[in-house]
């Protein structure tokens, strides 16, 4: 899935005014394409799992790297939490 900035940058419009799953549509009816977005909160849970997978897969971690994690972490809580 695509997130909406994703879809956005690739023509889709972008619905988020209905109730569930944000949706991305492009083309004219009858002949349209709708695909299921990610949420925000998604994409953030995405994006903090894929900075804590890198950090875990290259070893040891510097401070930096542990500083920058911890940060995404609470970002994604402060999200949630909101």
């Amino acid at each position: 899935m695509k997130t909406q900035i994703e879809a956005i940058n690739e023509g889709y419009d972008v619905d988020l005014s209905g109730p569930g799953r944000p949706m991305g549509a492009r083309g004219k009816y009858p002949e349209f394409e709708v695909i299921p977005l990610l949420t925000d909160m998604e994409a953030e849970l995405l994006n903090t799992l894929s900075l804590i997978r890198k950090l875990l897969a290259e070893g040891t971690p510097t401070k930096d790297a542990q500083d920058g994690v911890v940060l995404a972490i609470d970002g994604l809580l402060s999200v949630a939490r909101s």
